[in-house]
């Protein structure tokens, strides 16, 4: 019924697909990440720095630089988790956008009475099953593909024998 494409007929470079859903995501779960660690570094802070003052004159050479350590580390780790997030993020929502866009693109082909070209999907796609029904399997939506290509192939071989 339908034909898929080469594989190596197409290059995936792009990391940003859809900007808007993905930059969304990536800044929400960095953003998080990082509010979290310096929830948990102002926390520790908080105890050190009231350990300092109820331990009395004799901790204090002890607990000299401790609360600059903590901040530092409580940034560093910060910026650390934020980094994390956001690759984590982006790399979640290119699997998500890309996959999406393909198919918004096909049915907007559909919409104008054009037949799409099928492009295989990667490996471990997260809408493979969505677009295998659609493509194949699905009862609805294979029927109605299947109707479209054949009333354009049909059209196709008019205008063929008309020439």
């Amino acid at each position: 019924m339908l034909t898929p494409v080469r594989a190596d007929a197409y290059t995936r470079r792009q990391v940003l697909v859809d900007r808007r859903f993905q930059l969304k995501y990536v800044a929400g779960l960095a953003g998080g990440g990082a509010c979290m660690c310096a929830a948990f570094g102002g926390a520790v802070w908080l105890a050190v720095h009231q350990a300092r003052e109820s331990l009395g004159p004799e901790a204090q050479p002890l607990l000299e630089g401790a609360e600059t350590t903590v901040l530092i580390l409580t940034l560093f780790m910060a910026l650390l988790m934020a980094a994390a997030l956001a690759l984590v993020a982006l790399l979640v929502t290119h699997r998500i956008a890309g996959p999406v866009r393909v198919l918004r693109r096909q049915f907007r082909f559909l919409a104008e009475g054009r037949y799409p070209r099928w492009r295989p999907l990667r490996k471990h796609e997260e809408l493979a099953a969505l677009e295998a029904g659609l493509a194949t399997g699905n009862p609805t939506a294979g029927a109605t593909l299947a109707a479209l290509v054949a009333k354009k192939r049909a059209g196709l071989d008019a205008a063929d024998e008309e020439s």
